[in-house]
């Protein structure tokens, strides 16, 4: 009995510390996280955490939770996190980590630089190898979208990327519009890039 509770303590400090990693997580993204099984097990392994977590319903996403000051408290985490406009830009990206085999090394919202141009890309992430950068296109403008990728093709234009690794790291693209994918392939022509529809990446 001691060991089934230890094992059950550990299980939910570690669900807690995806959460307080990756911000936003809906039940989907913990089952897999955390091999919870069916929705019915996750549904109960979570309403037991109900006093550590806050909760929401996403539209295409069902049950997204996040921490509650119980939670933050639990792990002795300093980090708060409220529902804003960009929590559903950080779920696509959380989509993203997955899609892309939960690299162990990924991090979210790093400042790159080349020493000339520097940028916060949403995520960093190393797979197979080789370095690679996320942005994540949700509510911006296409405007907002080019001048961002204006400083990525400066630092590629000027090569020194290039140089330390022998590439370029590849640009990743996530976007909710089909209609954009076809200009962000014109605005990143000839980068190393890769553009994604959301609902063909879940």
């Amino acid at each position: 009995m001691l060991t089934a509770t230890v094992s059950r303590i550990e299980r939910q400090e570690q669900i807690l510390h995806s959460l307080d990693r990756f911000g936003f997580l809906s039940r989907g993204h913990l089952q897999r996280l955390h091999r919870l099984g069916g929705d019915r097990n996750a549904q109960k392994v979570l309403k037991s955490m109900e006093e550590y977590l806050y909760s929401f319903r996403e539209e295409s996403y069902g049950t997204v939770y996040y921490l509650s000051r119980a939670g933050r408290q639990m792990i002795g985490s300093g980090k708060v996190v409220k529902r804003t406009l960009q929590t559903r830009h950080t779920l696509m990206r959380n989509d993203f980590f997955f899609f892309v085999g939960c690299p162990g090394n990924w991090r979210n919202e790093i400042k790159v630089t080349d020493g000339h141009t520097t940028l916060v890309t949403d995520a960093l992430f190393t797979k197979n190898n080789r370095h690679n950068f996320l942005e994540v296109d949700n509510t911006q403008s296409m405007s907002e979208n080019a001048a961002k990728i204006r400083r990525y093709r400066d630092m590629f234009d000027r090569g020194l990327f290039q140089k330390e690794f022998g590439y370029f790291p590849t640009l990743h693209i996530v976007t909710v519009s089909r209609g954009r994918i076809k200009r962000f392939g014109e605005l990143c022509e000839g980068m190393p890039v890769k553009v994604y529809y959301i609902d063909d990446i879940r």
